[in-house]
């Protein structure tokens, strides 16, 4: 694969605004190029850079399961460093590459449906050997709550730890190592699966081919099972999100804030589960999953679970 120029191209773009808007544009228009670049686009410099290279970076966003703000900002940044170097074709609105209206706390789940997670695995897990690769990659991004980069990175022999833990720390976002410290029988199993699929660079995917190849790969063989946006309503992120709901039930009995009508019947069943004490209930379920899912309390909340108030 040839040097990514766009990389050295954000670096030493001159942009405006303050250290923090710099830092910010720059870091983001990085992960722009490179994302363009695994996606097999071989493009210089920021000036050739076009509507449809921007098009087809935010279709993968979006079918990584991006939130919609998070979009909006890495488009920002895209659009800074192409005005940088002279650029000014990209479309000023966000709707013009799909991108919906800012959407910070979900009205509706995000989960992969359990019945469609349930008939795609099985599907995959019974067929070819790359088939079977992507389903128990998929079971333990719905068994241990990963990313698909993580769930593709995780390697049994460094993960599981000899006292039991499960040692999360290949593909993390921002580089985050965490531990799952009482694993469950399940989840162990789905990290030990993974074994005979390990290759020799360490991951999960066939070492004949790339990484950005297998994910687009993955995609595309999912999608065609019913698991996308389309047609089941969720992402392979998702999964994801099925792990933080189900794990946010067993520990507070309640289903996710997002399944209830709103959050004021959300507060009424939480408050006939735990009386005056269910707030302590959800706060601590939420700090819970905050170090599983590798986040902060407010993402957990925000992105996964829905908001208690309003």
């Amino acid at each position: 694969m040839g040097k990514n120029k766009l990389l050295y191209g954000a670096k030493t773009a001159h942009l405006t605004g303050s250290g923090k808007t710099k830092y910010n544009n720059r870091g983001q228009s990085m992960r722009f190029s490179k994302k363009l670049h695994q996606l097999g686009y071989r493009v210089q410099h920021w000036k050739n850079i076009s509507n449809r290279h921007v098009a087809v970076v935010v279709d993968d966003w979006q079918q990584q399961g991006l939130a919609v703000s998070t979009i909006k900002s890495y488009l920002s940044s895209v659009r800074q460093v192409c005005r940088a170097y002279g650029n000014d074709r990209i479309h000023k609105k966000n709707s013009e590459f799909g991108v919906g209206n800012r959407n910070y706390i979900p009205q509706q789940t995000k989960a992969v449906p359990e019945v469609v997670y349930r008939a795609v695995v099985d599907q995959l897990l019974s067929g070819s050997e790359k088939f079977q690769r992507i389903g128990h990659q998929m079971n333990v991004m719905r068994t241990l709550g990963l990313r698909p980069e993580e769930a593709r990175k995780i390697n049994p022999r460094i993960a599981l730890l000899p006292d039991g833990r499960i040692y999360i720390s290949a593909g993390t976002k921002g580089g985050r190592d965490r531990i799952l410290h009482e694993p469950s029988k399940e989840q162990i199993g789905a990290v030990k699966a993974l074994t005979p699929f390990i290759g020799k660079n360490g991951n999960s995917w066939p070492d004949s081919i790339s990484e950005a190849s297998w994910e687009k790969y993955v995609y595309k063989v999912i999608s065609r099972m019913g698991l996308c946006l389309k047609v089941c309503g969720a992402s392979l992120h998702g999964l994801r999100h099925a792990y933080a709901q189900s794990r946010y039930k067993e520990l507070t009995n309640l289903a996710a804030p997002c399944l209830y009508s709103s959050p004021s019947e959300y507060r009424e069943a939480a408050y006939q589960e735990h009386g005056e004490n269910w707030r302590n209930t959800h706060d601590q379920a939420i700090n819970i999953l905050a170090h599983e899912l590798g986040h902060n309390r407010s993402e957990v909340t925000a992105t996964y679970l829905g908001t208690i108030h309003g």
